[in-house]
């Protein structure tokens, strides 16, 4: 009798986790806590960690290949030349410059302006540990040698590691207010969606962007296209780049001229109408309300961080919130962690792959 009731509750358990909603997990450049953002050591981390989703960066090249890069200007944080030096004492130095000097740098190191072959030569294996933003990723390890991949490397890797069971986040990098030295929204959008097209990648990706522009070039190619819009605390009233802005060209200025206002004053309503799939907020500006929301409207919702605004690259508060609020997933530079919170309440948790 006694072994009968302990059998019952555990179905009754296991039948509880299971009702529980899936909170996907996403490899935040791959895992940039344990190894250099953005490359194949990276994105071995990360499978081998476990998850639903590898997430990158990518620009366009000189010469019009998709490059893997989370910024369309070299970070002088994280890249060294040919002799190994960093581009720049650090980021913090480079912010500090006059503006002649920024100016110069964005020319030589723009991602525009290089093509692949010479963007291949700079070596992004390590941290820069002058940088400030190496303080939030104390455990990286360093992989000297390691080049930037281009998309299709990175598509061909991870499927063939995972047999095709992992889906592609992949981020447009432009900056509107930079367009000098950021692709143009349509031809970069043209070079992306005939990847994804010749990938077979459609189902399976999912395509985010904090310039709109970019989202909406890949939707008048086709419609289908999972485009995924970002926004973060900025962008929020008082924000850097408030889209409640009195200055409808400020407001505008990351959404191609679209003003929330237009759209009831709600972002989710903005996305929706604007035919996103999935709005991806920062976790820090998500409210309950927006998420519910964006949840009726059936937008999928799925957060990220900002370790340089949070203070750190983990915040297991703010995850707790996020799983207790049943986000639909969760972009995080430490996937292990994450899924060991899942796994303790009774989650899902991605797969993990043998890589060798």
């Amino acid at each position: 009798m006694i072994t009968n009731i302990l059998f019952a509750l555990i179905a009754q358990m296991a039948c509880a986790e299971n009702s529980l909603p899936p909170i996907q997990v996403y490899a935040h450049r791959g895992a940039r806590s344990f190894a250099p953002e953005n490359t194949i050591p990276a994105y071995k981390t990360g499978l081998r960690i476990g998850t639903d989703w590898v997430d990158m960066d990518i620009v366009l090249t000189k010469d019009g290949q998709v490059l893997i890069s989370h910024d369309p200007i070299l970070n002088p944080n994280i890249v060294r030349d040919a002799e190994g030096n960093f581009l720049a004492k650090n980021g913090q130095t480079l912010a500090a410059a006059s503006a002649d000097e920024k100016t110069q740098y964005r020319q030589k190191y723009s991602a525009k302006n290089l093509t692949l072959s010479e963007l291949q030569k700079f070596d992004v294996g390590r941290l820069n540990l002058t940088s400030h933003y190496a303080t939030f990723f104390p455990d990286q390890l360093a992989v000297d040698g390691t080049r930037m991949p281009t998309l299709r490397d990175v598509i061909h890797y991870v499927n063939k590691v995972t047999g095709n069971k992992v889906g592609f986040q992949i981020e447009m990098k432009t900056d509107p207010s930079l367009p000098e030295y950021s692709a143009d929204p349509q031809v970069f959008a043209q070079a992306l969606y005939k990847i994804l097209k010749e990938e077979n990648l459609l189902k399976r990706s999912e395509i985010q962007a904090f310039d709109f522009r970019c989202l909406y070039e890949l939707q008048k190619l086709n419609p289908k296209v999972q485009t995924a819009y970002l926004t973060s605390r900025d962008n929020e009233k008082g924000g850097e780049d408030d889209f409640y802005a009195a200055d409808a060209k400020a407001a505008g200025l990351w959404t191609g001229g679209k003003l929330v206002k237009d759209y009831g004053g709600s972002i989710p309503k903005m996305v929706k109408a604007l035919g996103g799939y999935a709005w991806e907020p920062e976790d820090y500006e998500l409210s309950k309300e927006s998420l519910d929301e964006a949840h009726q409207l059936g937008l999928k919702v799925v957060v990220w961080s900002w370790p340089e605004k949070l203070g750190t690259a983990f915040d297991a508060k703010m995850v707790e919130k996020m799983i207790d609020w049943n986000v639909d997933g969760i972009i995080n530079d430490d996937p292990g962690r994450l899924t060991s919170m899942l796994a303790a309440r009774g989650r899902r948790i991605p797969l993990r792959f043998v890589v060798p």
